[in-house]
């Protein structure tokens, strides 16, 4: 088995966990584990488990960690878990989040598309437990006859890389284009000129457009094509525009285009170099569905919504651990589709085929951690290979064409506290 990004992955996760500094940054009180003893939730034990996909009856999971980790015949309550996960800040996640896209960009040959490095930025609204302690603190979204708690998720996401470099939980009321600016901002130290980042129709505004060219972002945004109409002129498909902001002129481009649906799209970018054309933009800004499908991800198949307790610290930390495990399982997912894509190569078949991702993350539960803790590096190839070799064998055509229409209506929750699965 050649060189495995997932398991460099593994060995840097295993790095930070074990540094005493990020222990000392991550507990919310200087005294909190400073002394082992008889505990049987630990600094590390406690963010493990957390890291552990935990989705079922919390007994359940319990009894089956504590056995993963050969403690089988201690009892451990959920009460005594609540406790331990106190004493950690949700910043814990956070930094193992923020140190593994680091260490990919750092170490790692990463993907183009046209030359750029692509990203999405987008947001999405969390399904959160309907108490009043979570509407007090993410806000409450209002229907026709629903007001329920909610929260609002927001990602960078790398699109040709498969990866979520920035995210952010916050109320479900603030400004889509403020926790944008947070993101990039946050971002800005990881940038180069050959970024491109794509938004949808939620983000254009003149103040948006002045913050992305002073912050020397590329970028292409979907806008009404009502917008703008006295300086855009609606008969000339590609042309420069003059916006002014403050006083300011803001020199960019807008691109018109019929969709096969008939309706007509208008995008608005700082990309003033003539070798992109129409067709160019529109292949660029049609790969922002990658952001899509990566929530439906994050939603349905890692199971987002589905958090662990009833507290703001509890949903963040549950938030960030997800960012984590998305990635985590983003490399395990590229390793297995070039496995699957080198078996499949001269073969004349009806569907090319990818890797199932319900499968792969059926896998990595307690997986992950069982490699997390494998001290040895030989030991842990030897049970990634088995892994991978069975993911491998679970495999789903790849049926190019498909779309699905959105329900954006608001609904009741679907992942209550009291819905985990036993199984």
């Amino acid at each position: 088995m050649r060189k495995s990004m997932f398991l460099e992955a593994v060995e840097v996760t295993r790095n930070v966990l074990h540094d005493f500094i990020f222990m000392c940054e991550s507990r919310s009180k200087e005294t909190y584990f400073t002394r082992e003893g008889r505990n049987k939730f630990t600094f590390v034990s406690t963010i493990l488990f957390m890291l552990n996909f935990v989705k079922k009856s919390f007994q359940i999971e319990l009894d089956d960690y504590f056995k993963l980790i050969g403690k089988e015949t201690e009892s451990v309550s959920k009460q005594a878990f609540c406790e331990a996960r106190k004493k950690i800040k949700p910043e814990a996640f956070i930094k193992l989040f923020d140190t593994i896209v680091d260490w990919y960009y750092k170490e790692n040959p990463w993907k183009t598309f046209m030359g750029f490095r692509l990203f999405a930025v987008d947001a999405s609204i969390l399904e959160i437990n309907n108490s009043i302690r979570l509407r007090d603190a993410f806000d409450v979204s209002k229907g026709s006859s629903l007001e329920l708690a909610r929260a609002m998720a927001s990602c960078i996401y790398d699109i040709e890389n498969n990866l979520i470099v920035k995210a952010l939980i916050t109320k479900c009321t603030e400004g889509e284009r403020s926790v944008a600016s947070k993101l990039i901002n946050s971002f800005k130290a990881q940038l180069s000129s050959n970024d491109l980042f794509l938004f949808d129709r939620g983000y254009p505004s003149l103040n948006f457009f002045s913050f992305l060219i002073e912050s020397k972002v590329k970028f292409i945004i979907r806008t009404q094509v009502s917008y703008y109409k006295s300086s855009i002129k609606a008969s000339v498909p590609d042309q420069m525009i003059e916006l002014k902001k403050s006083g300011k002129l803001m020199r960019l481009r807008a691109i018109r285009f019929i969709l096969p649906s008939g309706e007509e799209e208008l995008l608005i970018t700082n990309i003033e170099d003539e070798k992109f054309g129409i067709q160019d933009f529109k292949i660029l800004y049609f790969k922002r569905w990658g952001i899509e499908t990566k929530y439906d991800e994050l939603k349905n198949k890692l199971q987002l919504q589905k958090f662990t307790g009833d507290t703001p610290l509890s949903v963040e930390q549950d938030f960030y651990a997800t960012m984590f495990l998305a990635n985590m399982a983003s490399f395990v997912k590229r390793e297995a589709d070039e496995m699957i894509a080198i078996e499949q190569e001269g073969k004349d078949l009806t569907y090319e085929y990818k890797t199932n991702t319900n499968v792969l993350i059926g896998k990595l539960k307690t997986n992950l951690i069982r490699l997390i803790l494998e001290k040895s590096p030989r030991r842990r190839k030897r049970i990634y290979k088995q892994i991978l070799d069975e993911i491998t064998r679970s495999r789903t055509p790849i049926r190019p064409g498909r779309s699905f229409i959105r329900n954006k209506r608001l609904r009741a929750n679907r992942n209550g506290l009291v819905q985990k699965s036993a199984i």
